[in-house]
């Protein structure tokens, strides 16, 4: 939590046009609904760059912000990113009771403090983002799903997945773990959810296939060899600084060499051992993040499989690794930053560490870094 405070006041004072940006961004596309106009081609006056990227349905959510305001919209936003943190710190700790975990009101306070202050959420609650309901759908889905629930399950993770695309991919550990009814209760609400977008304007959805989804596939998020103040991490980071490689190559041949390691965890699991089931579960989204070139934005999302691990997981080498990698997906260490904490200090002695820390910070971020120690906990969890 003292590493996401100090994200924030970073934040605040480097780049302070990043306060309100989602949420102006969506309040803006609210308006646009209401006046009848294409939502993918409206931007916020003050963030031209930007475009709304979710399907028109959601987009309903947004018409209080736009009615409202720009610094209402913030309001209405963080507010409602408060009640998700709470709802997801409140799932994880009625999971770990129902273990027989001994957790307190200290152990709520710090799951609270970990969704909306670590450094996985302190951003979003600044930028006015959606991760935070994500999150708690993510979360309340695998809760639902640990308690054989499945048609909550299966509607949880298709919300999560009308909003941000990536949560789909939960559908593979549904699949590995037979839960049949969930994958096809998440099919029918995405694809109602899609359809229910086409009351808005056919032109609309249109858009959302043209420039949301298949838009993706034609950027270029790498173009060779990273710099290492670029922010972009995950997977296809390492393929770009290795191999020069640019998009979209990076991310075939990421997938290419994270899908082994997720097929070693499934076929270690075993789906009546509780420790085996979260594992795949962590793995699932970890190794879905790790594709993405903004993972570490998306973190919050393995938060329930991971707390649940991290409170129950008895003592040995998968507890070990689970504990560091957990440790260090939550650090945000940035090339500039620490040169600027060593101006004044003899360059000779520091010359050295900092070309180190450039050629690692070229290849892997931290948080990155700790997303790859997550999956190897997860193979050696189901086969420890």
């Amino acid at each position: 939590m003292l590493l996401g405070l100090g994200t924030a006041a970073d934040l605040l004072l480097r780049v302070p046009e990043q306060v309100g940006l989602a949420s102006d961004v969506y309040a803006t596309a609210g308006r646009a609904l209401l006046d009848g106009q294409p939502v993918y081609e409206a931007a916020p006056a003050a963030h031209p760059g930007y475009r709304y990227l979710y399907p028109p349905i959601v987009a309903l959510a947004f018409v209080p912000h736009a009615l409202i305001g720009q610094t209402g919209a913030l309001a209405i936003q963080t507010g409602l990113n408060v009640l998700a943190g709470l709802g997801t710190a409140l799932v994880i700790y009625r999971a770990l009771a129902r273990r027989g975990v001994g957790v307190t009101g200290v152990d709520f306070g710090l799951l609270v403090g970990t969704v909306l202050l670590s450094t996985h959420g302190s951003g979003h609650l600044i930028n006015g983002q959606t991760t935070a309901w994500v999150a708690f759908a993510v979360a309340a889905g695998f809760a639902a799903l640990d308690r054989r629930r499945e048609h909550l399950a299966g509607a949880a993770f298709a919300g999560a997945a009308l909003i941000k695309v990536f949560p789909a991919a939960v559908g593979f550990w549904l699949l590995r773990a037979r839960a049949r009814r969930a994958v096809g209760v998440a099919l029918a609400v995405g694809v109602a959810g899609l359809l229910a977008g086409l009351a808005l304007g056919v032109e609309q959805t249109a858009a959302y296939v043209e420039e949301v989804l298949l838009g993706r596939f034609e950027d270029r998020t790498f173009d060779g060899r990273p710099e290492p103040t670029d922010s972009a991490g995950g997977a296809q980071r390492q393929v770009a600084a290795l191999f020069g490689l640019g998009s979209p190559a990076t991310a075939l041949v990421a997938i290419a060499v994270l899908a082994p390691a997720l097929v070693a965890v499934y076929a270690g699991v075993d789906l009546e051992d509780d420790a085996d089931r979260q594992a795949g579960a962590l793995a699932t989204l970890a190794v879905t993040l790790l594709a993405l070139p903004l993972q570490p934005r998306y973190a919050l999302v393995f938060l329930y499989p991971l707390a649940v691990l991290l409170y129950t997981l008895p003592g040995g080498r998968a507890r070990t690794v689970l504990l560091f990698a957990t440790a260090v997906s939550f650090v945000r260490l940035g090339y500039e930053a620490v040169r600027g904490l060593t101006d004044g200090v003899d360059a000779t002695v520091l010359e050295a560490g900092l070309v180190a820390l450039r050629a690692g910070l070229t290849v892997v971020q931290p948080p990155t870094l700790g997303t790859w120690l997550l999956v190897l906990a997860a193979v050696l969890i189901v086969r420890r």
